[in-house]
């Protein structure tokens, strides 16, 4: 179903799962994308941000390219990872019978203060469309999507009587330092672009863009946004609290499919030169971003998931787990979502 609301003068719409399979005694989830996202981060992660590349893969076996007239020798192509499948949260919260409730935030790439009062919104409309007070909500934020909730508990707390969980995903929460340091970066990624080309363009563009807008200057650690953010900010009464962060920064490998060794030597053949081709990474630029300075722990194998490090994605008062994980993986993966699941269902053995 489709619910319309206002708020500052402006409608949005809100999708609700609300089929016969959903299990009435489940909570009703609200999605919350993350900065310069919409409601695909969530649902439809593949169509975007569409940065789900199988980077784990095996590589593929040698390939047969046939007979030519002159000798294989160096680079046949260059290539990103394939792309993997993947389930959204809502498809994965549904198949599990829950509702979920999915929107397109207002101005995704500036500053927070319309997001807010739009959830306020929403969450209004949800309690109108479902007045049963045994109907409770929770939230489940990724990236900036967790500062959002946060700004809306501490700004509305009336409005939020029916929440009762919130989750928030690889979420800035003591900001990111990667707006310090974007000249540095955006340097890194322009000779990395120079090496491979269209390759690091691909893979690393949005970086470039999104560290360089309004909205992440917001989320700067220490900037007047996160420190009135935390004034005074405590624990919503009977509200749990969950935060997942991660320290995995490979976004894809950098593919290159070269000629074997044998493809250069003529054979007793017409044409005389078989080719064969291998992939291999590239070296000293892949994979990436594993391949750029350690400039801040965002970008630092072990410390940070490419935009967000571990150890600035919880809050003092939330129950923490880190996975291996990149900031878009915690869109899909299994693991994460299975541990999500357990949560919904009461079961918190994983935090052992």
């Amino acid at each position: 179903m489709r619910i319309q609301y206002t708020f500052d003068g402006q409608s949005g719409t809100l999708d609700v799962t609300d089929t016969t399979e959903v299990n009435a005694a489940n909570p009703l989830i609200i999605l919350l994308h993350g900065m310069g996202g919409n409601e695909d981060h969530m649902v439809n992660p593949a169509l975007n941000p569409g940065e789900n590349y199988d980077h784990s893969a095996p590589f593929p076996a040698d390939r047969d390219v046939g007979w030519h007239d002159y000798p294989g020798v160096g680079v046949w192509s260059l290539e990103l990872d394939p792309m993997k499948s993947v389930t959204g949260w809502g498809p994965f919260l549904n198949s599990h019978r829950y509702r979920t409730a999915s929107y397109s935030q207002v101005d995704p790439t500036g500053l927070l203060a319309q997001p807010v009062r739009e959830l306020r919104a929403v969450v209004q409309a949800l309690m109108k469309n479902f007045p049963d007070p045994k109907i409770r909500f929770v939230v489940i934020a990724h990236s900036r999507g967790g500062l959002l909730i946060r700004k809306f508990l501490k700004d509305f707390p009336q409005d939020a009587s029916r929440i009762f969980m919130v989750i928030t995903l690889h979420s800035p929460h003591l900001g990111s330092d990667l707006a310090s340091v974007a000249n540095a970066l955006n340097s890194a990624i322009s000779d990395l672009e120079a090496t491979v080309g269209w390759l690091a363009t691909t893979a690393l563009g949005w970086l470039k863009d999104l560290i360089s807008s309004p909205a992440y200057q917001e989320l700067a650690t220490g900037s007047p946004f996160l420190t009135d953010l935390a004034n005074g900010e405590t624990a919503l009464p009977g509200v749990q609290y969950y935060s997942f962060g991660g320290n995995q920064v490979t976004l894809t490998r950098l593919r290159s499919w070269v000629y074997t060794a044998g493809s250069a030597f003529p054979q007793w053949h017409w044409p005389p030169f078989h080719h064969w081709i291998t992939v291999t990474e590239i070296p000293f630029a892949s994979p990436v971003l594993d391949s750029l300075p350690n400039l801040e722990p965002e970008i630092t194998e072990g410390e940070g998931d490419i935009l967000v490090a571990d150890q600035r994605a919880h809050l003092n008062f939330s129950v923490r787990r880190t996975n291996s994980l990149n900031h878009a993986e915690a869109l899909w993966d299994p693991g994460l979502q299975l541990q999500v699941l357990r949560l919904l269902g009461g079961d918190i053995g994983i935090w052992s």
